[in-house]
């Protein structure tokens, strides 16, 4: 029953339209980050990029008084566990405002979600913690009594690659996605069987549920007429935003000194960040993903957008590209999550989805 977890003022129920501006309002007073508080936004509406996350979302909310003082999400995708097509979750948005942390208000949203979990969708899910966020490492990942089981997958390296010059271009093919071609970049984004990466078919980039995501803008290598490599550029602001929202120590005091020497400048604090996710990647090999990657950056390369963000597992030979570019360096911690026996997972390299974190 959904509303068993209830006191006389404190109830988890699952969230409606009519939650909407309290959720924006939610993520907006939440930043993280010590040195500098960004925070992610929604805007307009919170629910516009619940569906990227999976094709069955569930988000539930913690009322006390009425009031939202948290709130958490429960995705279910189609996904490739050890290398097989499961029904695999992610749990995503946790929150709870600091002033009531350190009560029963996480434990009990956890055995709200086990009552969700019960309906037997899904046997395993992962999530991402950042990197810095103590708190969190601290208790809900630290498998502590009443908990799920957090069991530790590694850093999922979330570098922002800053666009400045053009680069040499590398050898290879480059064409861009078309209707013609969505077939086979569906077929090869499928190849790509890393632990949790996520399955796709055609009806999923026709039906407008990759909000703002085109069809041309897939990159694909061709390699004798065929789709050898892909790789998609995703400008997600018209739904979801990343904002700088203040600047602490000497970062804030020396911001604008700092501007006159630094190509992207430090944003104003309350400025969406001008940038894109590179998602939906498959390549044979470091050398096929390297040429993709600076196509990318050369074509955007000057242009309207400061930086672009991108995914990999610490242990994914991919990252090695990474050294070629000038990047300000973030990361996650992966977990696989499970209510009762530990994951049984076959130890390949995980891929993480950053456009859809």
């Amino acid at each position: 029953m959904l509303n068993s977890l209830t006191t006389s003022s404190f109830t988890i129920e699952p969230a409606g339209p009519d939650d909407d501006a309290e959720l924006r309002a939610l993520l907006r007073d939440m930043p993280m980050g010590k040195r500098i508080e960004v925070a992610f936004f929604r805007e307009p509406n919170f629910f516009h990029a619940c569906g990227i996350q999976g094709t069955f979302v569930q988000v539930f909310v913690g009322k006390l008084d009425g009031r939202i003082i948290g709130m958490g999400t429960r995705a279910i995708r189609p996904s490739f566990v050890n290398g097989q097509l499961v029904d695999a979750g992610y749990l995503a948005d946790l929150r709870l405002r600091p002033e009531y942390r350190g009560g029963t208000f996480v434990a009990r949203a956890y055995r709200f979600l086990r009552e969700l979990h019960e309906d037997g969708r899904t046997a395993i899910y992962s999530t991402v913690i950042v990197e810095d966020n103590r708190r969190a490492l601290e208790t809900i990942a630290a498998n502590r009594a009443g908990l799920p089981r957090y069991t530790t997958l590694g850093r999922v390296l979330t570098p922002a690659i800053y666009l400045k010059r053009r680069l040499p271009s590398l050898p290879g093919e480059i064409a861009r996605g078309s209707f013609d071609l969505l077939p086979a970049i569906v077929t090869k984004l499928n190849e790509n069987r890393l632990q949790f990466a996520p399955a796709y078919t055609e009806a999923d980039f026709l039906d407008g549920r990759f909000r703002g995501f085109r069809v041309d803008d897939f990159y694909l290598l061709m390699r004798q007429g065929k789709v050898a490599g892909v790789l998609g550029v995703w400008d997600q602001r018209s739904f979801r935003q990343t904002v700088v929202m203040r600047y602490h120590g000497l970062v804030g005091k020396l911001r604008p000194w700092l501007n006159w020497f630094r190509r992207p400048p430090l944003p104003a604090p309350g400025q969406p960040l001008p940038f894109f996710s590179v998602a939906f990647v498959s390549t044979d090999d470091v050398a096929d993903f390297a040429t993709l990657l600076r196509r990318v950056y050369n074509d955007a390369a000057g242009g309207e957008f400061s930086h672009f963000i991108i995914g990999l597992h610490e242990h994914d030979p991919r990252t090695a590209v990474l050294r070629d570019y000038t990047f300000t360096p973030f990361a996650g911690r992966l977990f696989a999550v499970t209510f009762d026996e530990p994951p049984d997972l076959d130890g390949r390299v995980p891929y993480v989805e950053v456009a859809f974190l």
